[in-house]
């Protein structure tokens, strides 16, 4: 039971300098959309006792090695604090296993094993562009602290496995152009196409949740849709796009 309760504070916990590889792309129809904004207020403690601000526990959480639990700070201290705990192989898996379900995308238009339709991207983006490519789709928004948190991570990923001719990222936001652009100097994402004004994308996947996650292969299979931010996504969030990109 407190192994199943460490996964589920684990997902809802963190759930809650452009370069010129950036194209940017503008969608005239953007709409607002909803994503539950983290706190980046609170603490969280390292096995030593050592107090760790958000940009310093997310980044070791986005390496899939650690998870949050929660502890007494001392048997005198009835007040439990957060603490970073590194996880196991083993635990990893179960977590992964357990967890991805409840982080799967609600809409019914990105399940995976369907087959995207492609025509809400066409709004900045060709239908020739996307033709026999594996499409990565990150929806993400630059109030959105978990999700730039996440660039970082993905910025190394994508440079080992730049694959330009097979492989098309879109980094969609509902956010203006000026406003994307400016985040993206502060939490760069390279190796992506940015999509801003997009929020009409989103709308259009019946999506409104951020970070969001999708990988679909070159005939256009959804094969990783997930929503939110935890251990587990984006390990398997890389481990998708290497799985659909060199099969």
């Amino acid at each position: 039971m407190k192994q199943f309760f460490l996964i589920l504070l684990c997902v809802f916990t963190v759930k809650s300098y452009a370069q010129d590889t950036i194209r940017r792309r503008t969608v005239t129809y953007g709409v607002s959309s909803m994503h539950m904004k983290t706190d980046t207020t609170k603490l969280v403690y390292d096995e030593n006792g050592n107090a760790l601000h958000f940009y310093q526990y997310q980044k070791l959480m986005n390496t899939g090695d650690y998870t949050i639990t929660t502890k007494r700070a001392s048997p005198q201290d009835p007040a439990t604090k957060l603490y970073l705990k590194k996880l196991s192989d083993e635990e990893k898996r179960k977590m992964y296993d357990l967890a991805k379900p409840l982080m799967a995308i609600k809409s019914p238009l990105l399940q995976e094993n369907t087959e995207i339709n492609i025509t809400p991207l066409t709004q900045a983006i060709s239908a020739e562009e996307l033709t026999n490519k594996v499409i990565v789709l990150i929806f993400w928004n630059a109030d959105c602290s978990a999700c730039t948190e996440s660039f970082g991570s993905l910025n190394a990923f994508l440079q080992q496995i730049n694959n330009p001719e097979n492989l098309v990222v879109l980094a969609i936001t509902p956010d203006a152009q000026a406003i994307a652009e400016a985040k993206l100097k502060e939490k760069p994402l390279h190796h992506a196409q940015l999509l801003s004004n997009a929020g009409s994308i989103a709308k259009s996947y019946q999506l409104y949740s951020y970070p969001s996650f999708v990988v679909a292969d070159k005939s256009h299979i959804i094969r990783y849709a997930v929503s939110g931010m935890g251990p587990i996504v984006l390990p398997s969030f890389k481990e998708a796009i290497k799985a659909v990109l060199f099969q």
